[in-house]
C-alpha cells in the first residue's frame, strides 16, 4: 500500500493558516454581513421603486463642447491655429459634427453604484464555497447525506457567482443599443419613432437594474437562509459513534453556538 502523501511542516501550517482564515471569513458572512446587504439592498429597491420616471425617459440633446481658452484674454486675444481648432471637435455623429451627445446620466449614475454591489456578491459567495468545499471530507462508501448537502451548497453559490457575471456583461449590452438609436435620431431627427425607442430603451434597462438589484437583495437572503438551516451539516457532514455519544438531538455546531445562543448561558468549548 502506498504511504500517504505528506507535507512539509512549514506549508502544512500555511495551509491550514488559510483553511482557518476563510472559516472565520465565511462564518462571518453567512452570521453577520449577509443580514445587513440584505436591509440595506432592501431600502434601496424600495425608493428605487418610486423614481420619477419622466427623467429616465428622456432623450440626449446635442451639446457643443466648449474649447479651452488658452489664447488670453480680451477682444485681441489670438485665435487658435486651425489644426488645434479642428483638433478638439467631436466628429462622431452623422450630422452632428461638433456636437456631444451625452449618456442619459441618470441611468449611468444608477449601473455605477450598483455594479460594485455586483461584484461583492461575487466576491463573498466565492469565499463561502471555499469554506463550504474545504469542508468536505474523505470520500467512502455510505452515510454520505451531509456530503451531499455540502455538494448542493456549493453549487448553488456557483450559480449566484454565473449569474452575477452575466449581470455585469449586460450593462455593456445596454450602452451598445443606446448609441446606435442615438445615432438613427441625428441621422432621421425627422423620425419620432426612433426618439420613442430610445426612451423606451432607457426606461427598460431602469426596471432591468432595479430588478437585478432585487436578485442581489434576494441572494442574499437565501444564501443566508440555507445555509443556517444546513450548518450542521455543513460543518459536521458525517456523524460518528462518539458524536452521538457526546453531542445531544438539538446540539450545534461549535463554531456558530455561541452566535446562535440566545441567551448566552453556553458558549463555545463548554
Amino acid at each position: 500500500m502506498a504511504s500517504p502523501l505528506k507535507l512539509e511542516q512549514d506549508v502544512q501550517g500555511k495551509v491550514d493558516s488559510f483553511r482557518a482564515r476563510i472559516a472565520q471569513e465565511a462564518e462571518d458572512l453567512v452570521s453577520t454581513f449577509f443580514p445587513q446587504k440584505l436591509s440595506e439592498l432592501d431600502s434601496w429597491v424600495q425608493e428605487l421603486r418610486l423614481q420619477d420616471l419622466s427623467i429616465i425617459r428622456s432623450v440626449p440633446a446635442p451639446e457643443t463642447p466648449v474649447a479651452p481658452d488658452t489664447a488670453g484674454d480680451g477682444p485681441n486675444r489670438d485665435r487658435l491655429p486651425l489644426q488645434t481648432q479642428s483638433s478638439i471637435k467631436v466628429l462622431a455623429l452623422p450630422g452632428g459634427e461638433g456636437q456631444l451627445l451625452r449618456s442619459n446620466q441618470h441611468l449611468v449614475e444608477l449601473i455605477q453604484h450598483v455594479k460594485p454591489e455586483i461584484e461583492l456578491l461575487r466576491e463573498k459567495c466565492s469565499t463561502v464555497r471555499m469554506w463550504v468545499q474545504l469542508l468536505l471530507p474523505k470520500a467512502e462508501d455510505g452515510n454520505n447525506f451531509g456530503v451531499s448537502i455540502q455538494e448542493d451548497t456549493a453549487d448553488q453559490l456557483w450559480t449566484v457567482e454565473s449569474t452575477a457575471a452575466s449581470y455585469l456583461r449586460r450593462f455593456s449590452t445596454y450602452y451598445n443599443t443606446q448609441a446606435k438609436l442615438v445615432s438613427k435620431t441625428v441621422k432621421y431627427p425627422q423620425v419620432e419613432d426612433y426618439r420613442r425607442t430610445v426612451a423606451e430603451v432607457n426606461e427598460k434597462e431602469y426596471q432591468s437594474v432595479r430588478q437585478i438589484l432585487l436578485h442581489v437583495r434576494n441572494q442574499y437572503a437565501t444564501l443566508h437562509d440555507v445555509t443556517l438551516k444546513n450548518i450542521e451539516k455543513i460543518e459536521t457532514p458525517r456523524s460518528t459513534n462518539a458524536d452521538n455519544l457526546y453531542r445531544g438531538p438539538f446540539s450545534t455546531p461549535l463554531s456558530f453556538r455561541s452566535w446562535l445562543s440566545c441567551s448566552g448561558s453556553w458558549k463555545a468549548g463548554s
